[in-house]
């Protein structure tokens, strides 16, 4: 028999861990709000980075500025430049980073009760003329290609096939039609044609440039064409056939998904053979033997979110699993793995173009 003195206990207990939760809440309601608004003069040591408090939410802001890091969530436990206190728009200058590094760089503003910070972007400073770009491998031979944008590609012959090396970032289908960029997640979530967009909406040029745009199943199966001409966006067949070549050379130091991932941006692993585990003599990558450079750019799902930077990449097969899904091909910082599986339609990945064969 429960005793009624032990109820009355309970439910104490309950409406003080009640209290408790919604003054969480209102502290953390009368947090500042936020924004980053853009990037500019990159070069490879130093950029100009804004921000904007937009409101104080009652509570005065006693600083702000901008942090960075490699990691996709910097705090002001990273790099950091205080940029005085207050509401309003503020400058920050980023120093003393890394030729050809890529940095994710996010606004903060604290009052009495913490601090706020904005949505993270992307920042990849130029690389070093003198210094090999760390994403390709420089002893593979490459051609290039050009889409209707007049983007440049390096590509890459990997068995009897040529692969582009680096992710699409083409605005319009072939015929000149633009590819509408979708910012909004809700108006993500609801498309049933096709869309693109950049992680965390991005725009920095030479990040854009590295990592490329996320494009939906729709996208890259309309029948206007999104690959340059004389490639296109590869089958199940395709990625197969790079598969079993792969597997063909493959030695006891490598594995499939080490040869395919670029040697830089990759969180580190502890699993063996992993594509972020380090080599034990050099403690760097030592990915990238088949010349793919596959980075890891994240995806965005059907909702519109954003996730996975640093540690994920997937690309599309244009083969499609019902009418709901569609198959693609990814890799994993902490797996050896090559691996397959399907996702809604409605999400975001990225694409590698293969060439046509009879254009060989």
């Amino acid at each position: 028999m429960i005793k009624t003195g032990s109820i009355k206990i309970t439910f104490i207990i309950v409406i003080l861990l009640l209290q408790v939760s919604c003054n969480t809440i209102l502290v953390n309601e009368q947090l500042p709000y936020i924004s980053i608004e853009k990037i500019t003069n990159v070069d490879q040591n130093s950029a100009s980075c804004f921000g904007k408090v937009v409101s104080d939410n009652g509570l005065t802001v006693m600083e702000r500025g901008i942090c960075w890091s490699s990691n996709p969530l910097p705090t002001t436990e990273n790099d950091t430049v205080v940029v005085g206190s207050g509401v309003g728009s503020f400058t920050g200058a980023l120093q003393n980073l890394m030729p050809g590094h890529t940095y994710y760089v996010r606004a903060y503003a604290t009052n009495e009760n913490g601090t706020a910070y904005s949505d993270a972007i992307q920042l990849t400073t130029e690389y070093d003329p003198a210094v090999p770009n760390p994403v390709f491998n420089e002893n593979t031979c490459f051609c290039t290609v050009e889409d209707i944008d007049g983007n440049s590609y390096r590509a890459t012959k990997i068995g009897n096939q040529y692969w582009m090396v680096e992710n699409l970032r083409v605005t319009r289908y072939r015929n000149g039609d633009s590819i509408p960029t979708i910012k909004d997640n809700e108006a993500w979530n609801m498309l049933k044609s096709g869309g693109q967009g950049i992680y965390n909406n991005n725009s920095e040029t030479n990040s854009v440039k590295k990592f490329g745009r996320f494009y939906n199943y729709f996208a890259i199966t309309d029948a206007r064409s999104i690959a340059p001409e004389g490639w296109h966006v590869p089958t199940n067949a395709d990625w197969l056939e790079l598969e079993n070549y792969l597997d063909s050379i493959m030695t006891t130091s490598d594995t499939k998904a080490k040869s395919l991932a670029s040697a830089s941006d990759w969180t580190a692993s502890s699993v063996a053979g992993s594509v972020g585990y380090l080599d034990q003599i050099s403690n760097s990558l030592s990915n990238n033997s088949s010349g793919f450079s596959a980075l890891p750019g994240g995806i965005r799902s059907y909702c519109g979110c954003f996730a996975y930077a640093t540690t994920f990449a997937a690309w599309w097969s244009s083969d499609q699993l019902d009418d709901k899904e569609a198959w693609f091909r990814s890799l994993n910082y902490n797996s050896s793995a090559f691996g397959q599986g399907h996702y809604e339609k409605r999400f975001g990945l990225s694409v590698r173009c293969v060439k046509d064969k009879d254009t060989n």
